[in-house]
């Protein structure tokens, strides 16, 4: 088993797409945990806020079988396959982490660039990983909070209760 670091956004119908996402992930693979929940407005273009969230999962799919499985998850929740970078999104979901790989696997850089750019990544990664490292620099995560002094963000509440099987 794998353990991969999931970032989920969602600006269009949040509070009510992410926790069904997250229902829709809990069919294909383990979820561990899940950080807070916290908007942040659009970046790179104008649009609603963003409610964003790290989830630590486990799995046995292959990098490449993940990546598939998100993509279809996400066109369930109506992605276009050729939208645009920035825009709206009723659920987005990135491979931050993917056990210890680094570098381009397949068309998917690890770990994502995001997660030293961005305070929506960074953050709530942070508090699943407060003593994390980056595989690819050696660097603790939390050497790059500055780079993300400025950036809004703001905690917000997210509530998801996952299905419990229930044999009888």
């Amino acid at each position: 088993m794998t353990r991969v670091f999931l970032g989920i956004g969602a600006n269009i119908e949040p509070l009510r797409n992410i926790p069904a996402g997250l229902t829709r992930l809990a069919q294909a693979l383990t979820i561990l945990r899940l950080s807070p929940g916290y908007r942040s407005p659009a970046m790179g273009f104008d649009g609603p806020e963003f409610i964003n969230l790290v989830a630590e999962v486990e799995t046995s799919l292959t990098l490449a079988e993940l990546n598939l499985c998100l993509k279809q998850i996400e066109t369930e929740f109506g992605r276009e396959a050729d939208a645009a970078k920035f825009s709206s999104r009723a659920l987005d979901i990135d491979i931050l982490l993917f056990g210890d790989l680094t570098g381009a696997h397949q068309g998917i850089e690890l770990p994502r660039p995001d997660v030293h750019q961005f305070a929506f990544v960074l953050r709530p990664l942070l508090d699943l990983i407060p003593d994390g490292v980056c595989p690819q620099t050696g660097q603790p995560f939390r050497a790059y909070l500055p780079r993300i002094q400025g950036q809004i963000l703001e905690p917000c509440d997210l509530v998801w209760q996952p299905l419990l099987n229930v044999s009888g």
